[in-house]
């Protein structure tokens, strides 16, 4: 298997001002491809460093990416530096000159006399087109080894990197499926369904818990293993049924999105804890406008009062945090916003709050059709945020299962 180094390049990360999420990223995608990541390092944007660590990693690994340090500023200085370590010529293009500040006049109404820098080419290097922002990329083969100059923002980097994928893929290339489950226990999942799990040797099998996205099983292999592991996964996701909520990229809400989508129905929100949360990730999905009619964030009892008409006498007898409560919290908000279903969620978020019938971390939950209302409770372990993020992860939850009851319903009132 080939090596790759990935450099995270940018004062603002060896300073700890931004997180870097492009490594995370790109060494899932090279395992893919067929690379063995050697090592992530994050360096300054300091000429001597870069070119000094360009050099070593070029001895080091087959693939070299850099991400970051491609803007027009003074201390952008990584097309330099990787010039420099390969002892190479570094030009501006006038084709991609022009082209930048016509852009930049056509955005801003005038063009930096910096902006032309993004246009400098080290020799022999293959452009790579930047849809998102102005800075392009660069491909440089050298000696055997490849070296990928990548902008720092990932809504750019990611785009160019997927347009690059055939130039990067070896004969080691990987296959992979991901099986997302929930409401189903890691441990039970593994032991109950362990001869198929493990049934063939030279598949490597993982899994990973987690308290917003559930269980996850990953099955990787070789290319040649293709058939196997889609049967496998194929046959674990009809034994496990609705407890599979996705499989491979998809998250629970890409997931309800399509099947609303696919359906021409439309959803809206009552929440408390989760304190938009539910909504915020939702509206993260490009078009979900034609099936998100709306939220409404009722933290108050107050605001569940006057706003979602919860009657008082359910509050005082059941309290806000009761299935009780998040039926009509359901039922009303899908009134109110005029959408076929609705999703209401209240609980004790913590640290304070809790009492011995009711302890910090109890989250109630409700799904409402024009037809029926279902509701469950969970007890959810962890910080406030744990407990938001779950509770979340849980409200798509009960939306896909009851949107597909639905469906089902419908189905066979007209059979």
């Amino acid at each position: 298997m080939k090596k790759a180094i990935i450099y995270s390049i940018g004062n603002e990360l060896t300073e700890g001002l931004i997180l870097d999420s492009n490594s995370k990223y790109l060494s899932k995608k090279l395992k893919t491809l067929g690379y063995y990541v050697l090592r992530i390092e994050t360096v300054p944007d300091r000429l001597d460093i870069l070119s000094e660590r360009i050099e070593i990693g070029l001895r080091d690994a087959d693939l070299l990416i850099t991400t970051g340090g491609l803007g027009p500023t003074e201390d952008d200085l990584t097309r330099e530096a990787v010039a420099k370590a390969l002892g190479r010529k570094i030009e501006i293009n006038k084709e991609i000159a022009n082209e930048l500040i016509e852009r930049a006049i056509r955005y801003y109404g005038k063009a930096p006399e910096s902006v032309t820098k993004q246009a400098m080419v080290i020799d022999g290097a293959i452009v790579i087109n930047n849809p998102v922002g102005t800075a392009p990329g660069q491909l440089i083969n050298t000696n055997e080894k490849t070296i990928v100059i990548l902008p720092g923002p990932p809504a750019e980097m990611i785009p160019m990197f997927e347009n690059i994928l055939h130039n990067l893929r070896t004969h080691d290339a990987l296959y992979t499926r991901r099986i997302k489950t929930i409401g189903i226990p890691e441990a039970v999942l593994m032991d109950e369904h362990k001869d198929l799990i493990y049934s063939e040797p030279k598949i490597t099998v993982a899994t990973m818990a987690s308290y917003e996205k559930g269980v996850e099983v990953r099955f990787t292999g070789t290319i040649k293993q293709k058939d196997s592991i889609d049967y496998i996964a194929k046959t674990l996701i009809e034994r496990l049924g609705e407890n599979v909520y996705a499989v491979d990229e998809d998250s629970i809400e890409d997931v309800v999105y399509k099947i609303l989508l696919d359906s021409n129905l439309t959803i809206s929100f009552a929440e408390s804890c989760t304190g938009g949360m539910i909504s915020s990730k939702f509206v993260d999905i490009p078009g979900v406008s034609r099936v998100f009619k709306g939220s409404i964030v009722a933290y108050s009892n107050e605001v569940k009062i006057s706003v979602l008409n919860v009657p008082e006498n359910i509050l005082k007898e059941y309290g806000a945090v009761s299935e009780e409560c998040v039926r009509i919290m359901a039922q009303n908000a899908r009134s109110i916003f005029g959408s076929d279903f609705a999703v209401a969620v209240s609980g004790i978020a913590g640290p304070d709050g809790g009492s011995e019938a009711k302890p910090v971390g109890t989250v109630c939950f409700a799904f409402s059709s024009r037809d029926f209302t279902n509701s469950v409770t969970h007890k959810i372990r962890g910080n406030r945020e744990m407990l938001r993020r779950r509770s979340t992860l849980f409200a798509f939850d009960i939306a896909r299962r009851g949107i597909l009851e639905w469906l089902r319903l419908v189905k066979n009132t007209k059979e």
